[in-house]
């Protein structure tokens, strides 16, 4: 299906930006000073040549390149060209989205996995089933929920070879022993994060001087409806009607859960728990005591405070909507497809099977690019479980059953999260109200994508 340039951006650039912002980790880093080296020609001589559009900058995009070379090593039938193609300020593959609608895309390029539903009905992605089948690739290869955002509709349409875990839990083991707490004892439950934060936190006439814990401050307030929601017992989703439900009445608890955080504080912009510009995760400067985060703002943290005393978890839930410490923990990520007019597809297929589904391939890829894998059988797994900052991370990858929501309007759905989670935050309206909002404007939204579509 050819589409427009107009409607290519208008319906699928807009959030996507905002979307990534959770969970994907590419957004930890900074724009690259330089693009050397962050595209490259393929190898001369080869029978096919494949052309991978890369949006990474900095030391990811290097390693990217690097991979590639590494692919044209083992193999000396496929070239692959590399080309930087970043995302905009707003965070739109606009280079991507525009050789789209002229009918002239790379053979390979990166999707976030919630974003499959809509790039697929839009007809625009080459539906791999067939070949990931002829390949024996089936859900025992892959992480549950990586097999699950890898599918739409029961068609295989990406793989994913990024997993995002979102998120460990950390606690501050040397504020812990100066509240007089147990500092080798974290909590399991919210509950007992409520009754530790009372122990912590510190509120004087300039704000909170120090805090148990700052819920919404995690990748983003969408995300942090996400983490919490899950980790409470929500669904976002009903499964009989395929329709978002923000409104589900432990969705909602998480979300009021915030608010009364911010609420006790004397309201969210009291915080003064870290220097206004921020070097580094405001856990690492210690009037925190316990914070989800990922191994990158743990890495950060160490650089800077190489004696920082920290343990780390699984994310704590709250009965009776969950069960289970990591209950509410979900995967984010990267993903990579073949765009439906893609020149070479079978030659795309081989590169993007071997880097995201080979034992090789994801090696090689977490020794290059540096982020974890999703593919069950990929050595990466063993040397994530014996390094000491990417443990918790490979804990709560292997806990983890949620995925944010694959429908064609989640990009939306994360949008008006990020903009009503943050009015309840701050008091402008109930949690309630605020998520009742999101649940009518989604499902307009999604409504006016079906009628565009003719779905």
């Amino acid at each position: 299906m050819r589409i427009s340039r107009r409607q290519a951006l208008r319906t699928i650039g807009g959030a996507a930006g905002l979307a990534a912002l959770p969970g994907c980790t590419v957004v930890e880093g900074e724009p690259p000073d330089s693009t050397q080296g962050l595209s490259k020609k393929a190898a001369p001589g080869r029978r096919t040549t494949i052309t991978f559009y890369s949006l990474f900058g900095g030391v990811d995009g290097q390693g990217w390149v690097d991979l590639a070379t590494r692919f044209e090593a083992v193999q000396d039938e496929i070239g692959v060209e590399v080309v930087y193609a970043p995302t905009t300020g707003q965070g739109e593959q606009q280079k991507l989205l525009v050789s789209i609608a002229a009918g002239d895309p790379p053979d390979l390029a990166m999707v976030i996995p919630f974003q499959v539903p809509q790039w697929a009905e839009l007809g625009i992605m080459t539906d791999l089933t067939d070949l990931a089948r002829g390949a024996g690739l089936t859900e025992r290869d892959f992480l549950p929920a990586v097999w699950q955002g890898m599918r739409w509709k029961d068609r295989v349409w990406q793989l994913q070879w990024d997993v995002d875990p979102n998120f460990p839990f950390y606690w501050n083991k040397q504020l812990f022993a100066e509240c007089g707490l147990d500092p080798g004892r974290p909590p399991r439950t919210i509950t007992e994060v409520d009754e530790l934060s009372a122990e912590i936190t510190q509120v004087g006439r300039q704000g909170a001087s120090r805090v148990g814990t700052v819920p919404w401050q995690v990748a983003g307030f969408a995300n942090a409806a996400f983490t919490w929601g899950f980790a409470f017992g929500g669904t976002f989703v009903d499964p009989e009607t395929g329709q978002v439900t923000p409104d589900d009445e432990h969705v909602v608890a998480a979300v009021d859960w915030m608010a009364g955080y911010a609420r006790s504080l004397g309201g969210a912009d009291r915080l003064n728990v870290a220097p206004p510009t921020l070097q580094m995760n405001p856990f690492g400067y210690g009037a925190m005591g316990m914070a989800a985060l990922g191994p990158r703002s743990v890495k950060q943290i160490l650089e800077a405070r190489p004696d920082f005393s920290y343990g780390s978890t699984l994310l704590p839930y709250q009965p009776p909507g969950a069960d289970r410490p990591g209950a509410g923990t979900w995967i984010g990520g990267w993903g990579a497809f073949i765009p439906s007019e893609a020149k070479h597809p079978e030659a795309a297929w081989e590169f993007l099977r071997w880097f995201a589904a080979t034992p090789e391939g994801t090696l090689a890829e977490f020794e290059t690019v540096n982020y974890p894998p999703g593919y069950l059988k990929s050595p990466a797994m063993e040397r994530m479980r014996s390094d000491g900052i990417l443990r918790p991370s490979y804990d709560a990858m292997l806990a983890a059953t949620n995925i944010k929501p694959s429908l064609p309007e989640t990009n939306y759905f994360s949008q008006q999260l990020e903009i009503h989670v943050a009015r309840a935050v701050y008091g402008e309206v109930s949690a309630r109200e605020a998520m009742r909002v999101v649940k009518e404007n989604t499902r307009r939204e999604a409504e006016r994508f079906k009628n565009q579509m003719g779905l």
